[in-house]
């Protein structure tokens, strides 16, 4: 035995992990390959108990792996296709991990790529890149308006038909395509390529991948892609989904052809943690169906050709078989399907002069060799050098786990003049580069024999290249398929070789390193986007700009002039959470909270810097009986203004908050505890009494009641949201979604949710309070429960016995709050009325308040009135300011055309006034992002929204009081997953800085029955709230979009 295997067998076992079983099929299968041959000798039948004990050194820790140990080694190598939450807590330690920090983000999205790519024609690149690089122009735009901006600037919108060439390019006669099955004398021969067609373009839908989210347009097909088209034929759906991002690339020309078809190569790409990029000398050529044809002669005419040749035209023209070189794509013929053929991109192609004369037609990788493209290996490497160039900002900072990023890359082939040659006819090779997939798929498309060694090959040539030696092995093959195509400055002057000497103690934990390249990233998406506008003329962008905005309100269904962005803007701005320079841990550890979309505000809203000041200040300057006094009753008048209506501060309004009786405490739960207790106490509600709940209220406003009803031997009744759920009168409990056959004159508490925290449906409490307050005769009362409520519709109506919320939830402090009509407050405490509200309210109050508490809830008011006076700035005269609990009719409309000549007026509206302007915005922005996302949600089929169906009535139609509960939601959405858990949706979401959350959040076991919900471990929620805005939509469907087995 050698030497080094006597080492080895003492050494500490270690682990490693390939998640996902296509990677742990390829990758952990190599990876034990090579630990055999390079660790110690090939294993013999004599050497049974080496072979062993060289195996036991390294435990397979996968999911997948097919045997199981005891041992719990550390894990020394993690290779995994996309960062699984499982896996967070060792990322960081690994000594070789398959992903640079923010690698996937920047690597594998067509828009970044678009961005980091995007040369403009108008605008060549100057740098100093290799001249072998050849890029297409790229243009980056979101929805059928973006592309409407983006085609009326290149002229694809076009109506006059002077604007276009006719090229006439089908004329086989003067023009020819380049095939690379030409032999080097044929290729010689060959006539000039056809003339590049005028405005021939690839869209991609930058959150698809495979072939779909692919289209190819001209000014014959353009039209097809707006929204005016799309409208005219209502029964067809936009091509262009509104929300997703798409770019705009030219089309390659001209193509350079296999068997008269177009092709595309994918190419291997390798980025380190060091800055190097690499590119594997083998690849794979991926071929179209059909012949390659596209007849631009009729791009232009207007439709003047003859009806059945236009539409023959048509169909050819942007035949996806024809276009589309994907395999997915093409995998489905099996009869024209070439299947995968293997490259060589280190031998020289049948166009290079130092390939043989005479020689014929070259090999196609099954049987004859691969075939021999080393023609355009310098602009393959040149794309690949400055793709590692200008993406090195955003994916620094993983020396300390070593990190790599695995690349698929796409290049499609082409020509270009060969301007330094000596003959002005000749050509040169070039590659265009056209999408990249961080990794690409360690399968193959056809499972051949040729296609799997390829990929064993090109992944055993990774390990040895990058993760054994940093794994501390040495790898006992020099030769190896991988070619350094870039090295970054500040390694030109050191050795090529890998450096595997020990790493400095104060390297950037990479996890760290994810969250300044997200940030680095942002500003660079900030200041490119504008780069990219400020390109066009001036007067153009104007006029592009004012016809999107025009359409960009649709969903809001108002007629008025209220700017939504501009104020969302103000309302974000208000907010230290959403400063750029702000960044905590309040999700990930990954991602920046200046990035973070925050969809929970339904379990806690962020808070307004106004509020926090106020609470800093309160606790600067402590004096309980003076200042903690007036903070709290301030505090209760401001509660009272905001939510009951009441105005103490309006001159017109004299005493009208002693009308209410405003109670504070720890939060909503403790104070419904104390209020059903203190019934029961003081027998309000007896043995013959009934007490009604609602199914879908939150467990603070049903246990209480649960308890009271069983300490008395009361009667409990079900308000169920589905008619499914009722039945008769079993017991001590009954059911029914019609709330008129539940009350009765012995009912004393109907406890019910102004809008439910899973289904959001917003309840006609008007409604309810009048069949209650009639058929009890005023003896029973009306508990609402408006935390969830409250945020969104900033009331609490006046009818209700009880309203509570949390001001947590209300962009405020922890603090929660009960109001209730002053005369029923003192029948509860059992005291007689000449109590003054201030006493009567520490009647049901405990202990010293939090004053500080009180401080922030006297500055919500501020906040929300400072709202309602930007928005009544920016849009002039306001007109019906009449903004009831139930109806919110107010409109804002405008008679001026700047907000700055009403500034001085903005006094003539009362505070009241305010606060109903900030309640109407509140109302519009929400809608448009509830209809933005319950639109998509729609359209998943494998996604179930669970909302209210209907059945939750207060009445029958034609009853006495009410037909039906408010047809208005909150933008609060759960949905649950057919295939994906709730709680790996939200990891996935949060690891891609969407914040949001997956339980049953307190609902009751009936409304989860009703909901057919046992099944499932929980709801996923988005929560929104006026400070979210459509890019957050946006975002968050591109990271759902990511999810596999999603769709």
């Amino acid at each position: 035995m050698s030497s080094q295997s006597k080492a080895t067998k003492d050494s500490p076992t270690r682990g490693y992990r390939v998640t996902g079983r296509a990677a742990h099929g390829r990758v952990a299968r190599l990876f034990q390959t090579l630990l055999l041959h390079e660790e110690g000798a090939t294993p013999t039948a004599a050497d049974d108990d080496h072979t062993t004990k060289q195996q036991s050194r390294w435990i397979d820790t996968s999911p997948y792996a097919t045997t199981s140990s005891d041992d719990k080694p550390e894990i020394s190598f993690l290779w995994e296709n996309a960062p699984r939450y499982e896996t967070k807590s060792i990322r960081d330690t690994v000594q070789v991990y398959s992903h640079l920090p923010n690698g996937i983000h920047v690597l594998d999205d067509k828009w970044a790529l678009a961005r980091l790519m995007m040369i403009p024609s108008s605008h060549n690149c100057s740098g100093n890149h290799d001249e072998a690089l050849a890029t297409l122009e790229s243009h980056c735009f979101r929805g059928s308006d973006g592309f409407r901006i983006f085609a009326q600037r290149v002229g694809l919108l076009s109506s006059n038909e002077n604007d276009a060439d006719n090229n006439n390019v089908n004329s086989e006669a003067q023009y020819q395509f380049e095939d690379l099955l030409q032999t080097t004398q044929q290729h010689h021969q060959l006539l000039p390529p056809p003339p590049p067609p005028k405005n021939l373009w690839v869209i991609k839908d930058a959150m698809s991948n495979g072939a779909g989210g692919i289209w190819i347009v001209d000014p014959f097909n353009a039209h097809e892609f707006t929204d005016n088209n799309n409208k005219d034929q209502q029964q067809q759906p936009m091509i262009l989904h509104p929300l997703h991002r798409y770019i705009a690339q030219q089309y390659a020309w001209p193509p350079t052809l296999y068997k008269s078809r177009k092709c595309h190569v994918r190419v291997y790409g390798l980025i380190t943690s060091d800055g190097r990029a690499y590119v594997h000398e083998r690849a794979f050529l991926h071929v179209a169906n059909e012949i390659f044809e596209y007849d631009s002669s009729s791009s232009n005419d207007g439709g003047a050709t003859k009806e059945g040749n236009t539409d023959n035209k048509r169909r050819e023209r942007f035949e996806p078989s024809v276009h589309i070189t994907n395999c997915c794509a093409n995998s489905h013929d099996e009869d024209k399907f070439s299947g995968e053929i293997c490259v060589e991109l280190d031998k020289p192609g049948p166009f290079s002069t130092s390939h043989s004369n005479g020689s014929s037609d070259v090999g196609v990788g099954s049987g004859n060799g691969d075939l021999p493209l080393g023609d355009y290996f310098p602009s393959i490497a040149a794309s690949v050098a400055m793709l590692a160039e200008k993406s090195a900002a955003y994916v620094q900072g993983g020396q300390a786990n070593n990190g790599f990023e695995y690349l698929g890359l796409d290049f499609v082939l082409s020509s270009v003049p060969d301007e330094g040659g000596e003959d002005s006819t000749r050509r040169k090779p070039v590659a265009y580069l056209l999408e990249v997939n961080a990794p690409p798929s360690q399968d193959t498309a056809t499972g051949l024999t040729h296609a799997e060694e390829l990929h064993d090959e090109v992944i055993s040539d990774l390990l040895r290249l990058w993760v054994l030696p940093h794994l501390g092995i040495e790898s006992s093959r020099s030769e190896n398929g991988w070619k350094c195509v870039y090295s970054p400055p500040s390694l030109l002057k050191e050795e090529t070789s890998i450096d595997v000497e020990e790493k400095p103690s104060n390297l950037i934990v990479p996890s760290k390193a994810a969250i300044l390249n997200k940030i680095r990233w942002a500003m660079f998406e900030k200041k490119a986007s504008k780069e990219y506008e400020s390109s066009w003329h001036k007067e153009e962008v104007v006029g592009e700009e004012n016809d999107r905005k025009s359409h960009k309100c649709e969903s809001e269904k108002a007629d008025s002039s209220f700017d939504a962005d501009s104020f969302v803007s103000f309302a974000r701005s208000q907010f230290p959470c959403f400063s750029a320079s702000t960044i905590t841990s309040l999700s990930s550890a990954e991602t920046p909270e200046s990035e973070n979309i925050f969809l929970e505000s339904g379990g806690g809203a962020q808070v307004p810097r106004v509020v926090v000041d106020a609470m800093s200040a309160s606790l600067m300057n402590r004096d309980r009986s003076v200042v903690g006094a007036k903070y709290l009753s301030e505090a209760r008048k401001s509660i009272a203004s905001l939510l009951a209506g009441c105005h103490g501060d309006d001159e017109e309004v004299q005493d009208r908050d002693e009308e209410q009786a405003v109670i504070l405490g720890a939060n909503a739960t403790s104070l419904l505890d104390i209020l059903a207790r203190m019934y029961v106490e003081n027998e309000l509600i007896t043995r013959d009494d009934e007490i009604v709940i609602a199914s879908e209220n939150h467990l603070a406003n049903v246990t209480p009641w649960i308890k009271a009803a069983e300490s008395v031997g009361a009667r409990i009744k079900w308000w169920t949201a589905t008619k499914c759920q009722e039945q008769q009168s079993s017991g001590t409990e009954e059911s029914s979604s019609v709330l008129c056959d539940l009350v009765t004159e012995r009912t004393r508490i109907v406890a019910v949710s102004h809008a439910s925290n899973i289904l959001g449906r917003v309840r006609d409490i008007s409604a309810v309070c009048s069949l209650v307050r009639e058929v009890t005769m005023n003896k029973g009362h009306v508990v609402v429960d408006g935390v969830a409520a409250a945020p969104h519709l900033l009331s609490c109506g006046s009818q209700a016995s009880w309203y509570v919320v949390s001001l947590h939830k209300l962009f405020g402090p922890h603090l929660g709050c009960l109001i209730g009509k002053r005369s029923i407050a003192l029948q509860v405490a059992n005291i007689e009325c000449q109590l003054s509200n201030e006493k009567l309210c520490r009647e049901y109050e405990m202990g010293t308040m939090n004053y500080e508490a009180c401080a922030g809830a006297i500055a919500l008011k501020e906040y929300f009135n400072e709202l309602g006076i930007k928005a009544w700035r920016r849009s002039g005269d306001y007109e019906g300011v009449h903004c009831h609990s139930q109806t919110q009719t107010a409109q804002i409309t405008s008679t001026q055309a700047s907000g700055d000549q009403v500034v001085e007026g903005s006094s003539a509206l009362s505070n009241s006034a305010h606060l109903s302007i900030a309640r109407t915005c509140i109302v519009q922005v929400e809608t448009r992002l509830l209809h933005s996302i319950l639109g998509y949600l729609r359209k998943i089929s494998r996604v179930r929204i669970i909302e209210d169906v209907g059945d939750m009535k207060v009445t029958l139609d034609g009853g006495c009081i009410s037909n039906s509960s408010n047809e208005r939601r909150i933008p609060i959405v759960t949905f649950v997953h057919e295939l994906i858990p709730s709680s790996q949706i939200v990891e996935h979401c949060r690891n891609h800085g969407v914040i949001c959350r997956a339980c049953k959040f307190l609902a009751t076991t009936k409304l989860w029955d009703e909901m057919n919900l046992n099944e499932y471990d929980g709801v996923v929620r988005f929560s929104f709230a006026h400070y979210n805005n459509i890019s957050d939509i946006q975002r968050t469907i591109y990271v759902l979009e990511m999810l596999r087995e999603w769709r």
